[in-house]
Order: C-alpha cells, then sequence, then structure tokens
C-alpha cells in the first residue's frame, strides 16, 4: 500500500517554498496578549506606529533586535479524523483490493466526504523575522522615531471540494471527482515608519498623560496560489510532490502598497491605543486556475486538474480569477497596570477581514502579566483569544520572557479534534523570539 500522508505534507509545506504570512500568527509576546503594543516586544511598534517614540530609551538614539523571531500555528476544522479518512481513502482508491466491500465503503465515504466539504480543513500559518529587524532610529531632526521592519510569512489551507463516490461495477473499483483544494499565500513586507509625541497634558479629562502619533508605510510582495487536484489523479503520488509541482503553474506575483496609521495615548499606569490598518485596502491576485489547461501535457495530474479546475469554475463552485484584498481595518488596543508587576491588557478587531487563503477572523484577545524585574527570574504571561468569525475558535495563551529578551509562548485552543485515534486541539501554536523588553 502507498501511503500519503496529508496532515504532515501540510504541516511543513510553508518550509518547501521560498520564504515565509503574516496575517496567520502573531510573533513574539503577541501571540500571549494579542494584537497589543506590548513593553515585552521591540515589534510593538508593528502593532501600532505610535507606539515607537516609547521603546527608544532617552539617553539612547539606536535600538534594534539582534537575533530573528519565529512563530508557527496550525488549525484544524471540526471534523474527526478529517486527515486520517481522507489518506484511507486515496489509498483505497488507488488500491480497491484494501477493502473486501466496495458498496460498504463508499457508504461510509459518502456521509464522511459531506462531513469534509462542510468543515474539513487544514490551515498552517508561519511568521519569521530577520536578524537586526526591527531597528528604531530616534531622530532630533525630525522630532519623533524611525524605525523599519523586515518580515517574511507563509500560509497555506488545505479544504476538501466533496463529491459522491460511486462503485464501477466493471472494473471493480471506487470512483470520485472528490478534490484536494490548495490555496497559499507567501509575504514579504519591508516597513518604514515614524511615531512623535503629539502633545503632554498635564490635567486633563483622562488626567495626565502623551497623546503620541505614528504612520507606517509597508511594501508588501505577495505570492499567492491556489490549486486542485482529483484525488483519482494522485495515481500513488506523494501530496507533497504534487503541491509543489503545481505550485508554480497557478502563482501569481504581486507587490503593492500598504498604509497604516495609529493614535496612542500614555498616561503611566494605563495605555491606550486605536490603529487603522491597511487605509487604502491593497489588493493582490491570485494565479488564475482552469486556464491554458491545452499547454498542459496530456495524461498528466496538471492537466487532468487543470480541465477539472474548469469545470469547477463553469459550475460556479470555483472562483477562477480570485483577489485577496487586505481592508481597511479599525482596531483598539489598551494595556492597564494593576500595580507596578501586574498588567492586564486586551485587543479587539472592530470588524470582520479575510486572511490571505481566505478565512474570515475577527480577534480579541485578553492577557494578564507579571513583571518579575529580574534579569534571571522568568517574567510570565497568560491570556485567552477568540475568533468572533469564521471559525469562532478560542484558544488559552501562555508564555514568559527570561532575561529580558528571550520570549517563549504557546498556544492551544479549548476544542479539540481526533487524529488518529488520539484527541489533539483543533488549533495550537508556538512562537520563539529573542528581543529586549523596553
Amino acid at each position: 500500500m502507498k501511503k500519503i500522508v496529508v496532515l504532515p505534507a501540510l504541516v511543513f509545506l510553508p518550509f518547501v517554498f521560498p520564504a515565509f504570512a503574516v496575517d496567520g500568527v502573531n510573533s513574539g509576546a503577541s501571540m500571549t496578549t494579542g494584537a497589543v503594543p506590548s513593553h515585552y516586544s521591540l515589534a510593538a511598534a508593528a502593532r501600532n506606529p505610535a507606539m515607537a517614540p516609547l521603546i527608544v530609551p532617552e539617553d539612547e538614539r539606536w535600538r534594534l533586535s539582534y537575533l530573528p523571531s519565529i512563530s508557527a500555528s496550525y488549525e484544524i476544522g471540526n471534523v474527526e479524523n478529517f486527515a486520517d479518512d481522507l489518506e484511507e481513502l486515496i489509498d483505497i482508491i488507488d488500491d480497491p483490493s484494501l477493502v473486501e466491500d466496495l458498496e460498504s465503503t463508499r457508504i461510509r465515504f459518502n456521509d464522511v466526504l459531506v462531513r469534509m466539504g462542510q468543515e474539513g480543513y487544514i490551515k498552517n500559518s508561519v511568521n519569521v523575522s530577520i536578524p537586526v529587524s526591527p531597528v528604531y532610529f530616534d531622530s532630533g531632526t525630525l522630532g519623533g522615531t524611525i524605525y523599519m521592519d523586515v518580515n517574511y510569512g507563509a500560509q497555506v489551507s488545505l479544504r476538501v471540494l466533496d463529491s459522491p463516490l460511486t462503485v464501477n461495477q466493471t472494473a471493480q473499483t471506487l470512483e470520485t471527482d472528490t478534490s484536494i483544494y490548495i490555496k497559499s499565500g507567501i509575504e514579504t513586507k519591508i516597513s518604514v515608519g515614524y511615531g512623535r509625541e503629539l502633545l503632554e497634558i498635564n490635567d486633563g479629562f483622562f488626567g495626565a498623560g502623551r497623546l503620541y502619533a505614528g504612520a507606517k508605510v509597508s511594501l508588501i510582495e505577495l505570492e499567492l496560489s491556489k490549486q486542485v487536484t482529483r484525488i483519482e489523479d494522485l495515481n500513488g503520488e506523494e501530496v507533497s510532490d504534487v503541491i509543489r509541482d503545481e505550485y508554480d503553474n497557478n502563482l501569481e506575483s504581486n507587490t503593492n502598497i500598504g498604509i497604516d496609521v495609529g493614535l496612542l495615548w500614555d498616561a503611566g499606569n494605563y495605555r491606550v491605543g486605536l490603529l487603522l490598518d491597511n487605509i487604502n485596502s491593497p489588493s493582490f491576485d491570485y494565479g488564475p486556475v482552469g486556464e491554458n489547461c491545452e499547454a498542459r501535457t496530456q495524461g498528466s495530474v496538471e492537466r487532468s486538474s487543470c480541465d477539472y479546475s474548469e469545470q469547477l469554475v463553469a459550475d460556479g463552485r470555483l472562483d477562477g480569477r480570485e483577489s485577496h484584498t487586505k481592508h481597511a481595518l479599525l482596531r483598539v488596543n489598551g494595556l492597564y497596570k494593576l500595580s507596578d508587576r501586574w498588567h492586564i491588557s486586551g485587543a479587539l478587531d472592530l470588524a470582520e477581514y479575510d486572511d490571505i487563503v481566505g478565512d474570515e477572523n475577527q480577534w480579541f484577545n485578553l492577557a494578564m502579566s507579571y513583571e518579575a524585574k529580574s534579569r534571571y527570574i522568568p517574567s510570565p504571561r497568560i491570556g485567552y483569544q477568540s475568533n468572533l468569525a469564521g471559525s469562532e475558535i478560542t484558544s488559552y495563551t501562555f508564555g514568559f520572557t527570561w532575561l529580558k529578551c528571550l520570549s517563549l509562548d504557546v498556544e492551544m485552543s479549548t476544542d479539540s479534534v481526533e487524529i488518529d485515534g488520539e484527541s489533539a486541539p483543533r488549533r495550537a501554536g508556538f512562537s520563539l523570539a529573542f528581543e529586549e523588553s523596553f
């Protein structure tokens, strides 16, 4: 029997591409605190450019990160043994002798396929920052702080386009048009931002504090690809091999500009921020599917996939030419110091938005952290986050910062799903970051 492993293929798929999607996973301490400008992270200005002036101490001009950070997460649809059943079906179609009764197998999998098509998916996200980035420079001439950030990200999802399973009585085989539908995005993002103090209030309605403003311009290169492969056409090939072969055929590379603006009120014992993300709503095109099929080799997996994609487009089940738009998003966040050591923070997206692979997101985060005031005693934090749209999945998070530069955070959903006979969280992730606190 030829084993075709679906889940590992998707888990490691981001690493077979030349770069790593920033939309998919928070990095550093933000995996626990959410999109809150945290003093545990030098990447705080990425959450709100108005935060930049607070990161460089008054007696310094420069601040930078010496080592890279990496974050990764996965999310699985609420279908028990989704990957296992899909692998088993692929094996059976490849070798019908694996089962004794084709009719009972057809009945069993037709029910499974419907559930796969409705809720079955696997999604992976990776985010990597390069060494030195981010870099901050306090410019006396410009009266504020300039910063630059470079990130790589990847996001990939696998879904099933289900179709009835039938028995070919003559050939004694099982047949179906059920397909694996994969969408992926690879993002390179170079950002330059500026933040400065707007005014200082010594006695106002909200007490004494300072108002900061900032803006960020990002050059975004996004490589988008999607592909459809009928499981009948795999013919014993590894899923990961087919994915790699087809990836370049459907790839579209786009470059655009994203603009963010932010405000931040810092009152010492509390901080409130407002971010308008991607105010210009940059748009990026996916590679087309179901087009120019005659250019593919007759009888190849690529030709069969293209022909079937063309049929799906004609039937209205698939968008042959799709765009991903980073819609303008308003996000609020805040931090309150319960004491000099205990902090509580939260963030909320005020609207839904699609991530790179087209899933709906609207995140709410709540976290509490403890400042150990020591380089050698870890400063822990715990958090709660929920997607108020799309999957509506909820996770608990935990992390700590040690030596004032090493941050390790993990995420685990409250929902679980069965995989290969074992219970596993539907969503889980980790982040390892090397960055100074400030």
